[in-house]
């Protein structure tokens, strides 16, 4: 059996990415810190940690987090089920990680937040950023419950949801288009106009060019990793963006910014995906996720139940 205090330590220092910062949220010394975790990779037989600046979870580190995260969750769902019978108060917080994409984040992934913290007894989210084309690979190595992904198909131990598609348009401002496509958006225009790219990982741009033109092109781009400061450097005349619909129809409304080619949107499916163990405890914040995919993304190429 593998000691929970040992794995809260553990847990502890990944979040706080530090020893020092581990000690603090939990009220002991760093040596306690320390002295748990080195007693928990006695056990095991296994580095935990890399104990580098910040310090961050090994492999086998990570996988031991997520179970720590599990067990304390089905223990809480265990004590609310015979809260009456055990005296159990709601008392702390219920901390779960999960990955969801910025543009998710940024447009319709707050309402899910703002429902989570009227509860009685809230999740503390620990959100990390992660491409929806690439969060499975958190998945994968054991670093999310829970993710928001364009693949269907879950990793083993997960299940996944369909939520909806994600609508993106190609946008810039009217002084950008007068600027750079005075005779229309054509693959040599779209070769010397500066694009926005969120990281190395995002090819958003290369796929609506293909899609609506047919062509290989590798447009010139910025980098900027915030879907709020694409929506704000398009606005700003800086360069043309793939931004999801949810952030710049009413700025296409307001004459501020306008499609690339009108009507040629960019569409991706996304599914909610989330481990099989906590699916029963994490059920009421599931169904938040589900119930405002519904409300604000694209449903008209629901999936059948």
């Amino acid at each position: 059996m593998l000691d929970y205090a040992h794995l809260e330590a553990l847990l502890a220092v990944e979040r706080e990415k530090s020893f020092e910062g581990a000690a603090k949220a939990l009220g002991v010394t760093s040596s306690a810190i320390s002295q748990r975790i080195k007693l928990l990779e006695e056990r095991i037989g296994a580095v935990t940690l890399n104990r580098q600046t910040p310090v961050t979870p090994t492999e086998v580190g990570s996988e031991l987090c997520r179970h720590a995260e599990m067990v304390l969750m089905l223990e809480g769902e265990v004590m609310q089920r015979n809260r009456d019978e055990l005296g159990y108060s709601e008392e702390g917080f219920r901390k779960i990680k999960i990955a969801v994409n910025d543009d998710s984040l940024s447009s319709w992934f707050m309402g899910i937040l703002e429902a989570n913290s009227a509860n009685t007894n809230p999740y503390l989210l620990e959100i990390s950023i992660a491409d929806q084309d690439y969060s499975i690979d958190q998945m994968k190595a054991g670093s999310a419950l829970a993710a928001i992904s364009i693949h269907k198909n879950p990793v083993q131990g997960f299940q996944s949801t369909y939520l909806g598609t994600h609508v993106y348009r190609a946008t810039a401002s009217p002084e950008f288009m007068a600027r750079y496509f005075p005779n229309g958006v054509t693959v040599e225009a779209l070769e010397r106009a500066p694009s926005l790219r969120y990281s190395s990982q995002d090819d958003l741009q290369i796929q609506w060019i293909d899609q609506v033109l047919g062509a290989s092109v590798f447009p010139p781009s910025h980098t900027i990793p915030s879907s709020h400061g694409f929506v704000s450097a398009c606005l700003a005349n800086v360069a043309w963006g793939m931004n999801p619909a949810l952030m710049v129809d009413d700025l296409i409304a307001e004459g501020k910014l306008v499609e690339l080619v009108p009507g040629q949107t960019l569409d991706k499916p996304l599914y909610w995906h989330c481990s099989k163990v906590i699916a029963s405890p994490f059920k009421h914040f599931t169904a938040t996720v589900l119930e405002e995919a519904h409300k604000l993304l694209d449903q008209s190429n629901r999936e059948p139940e």
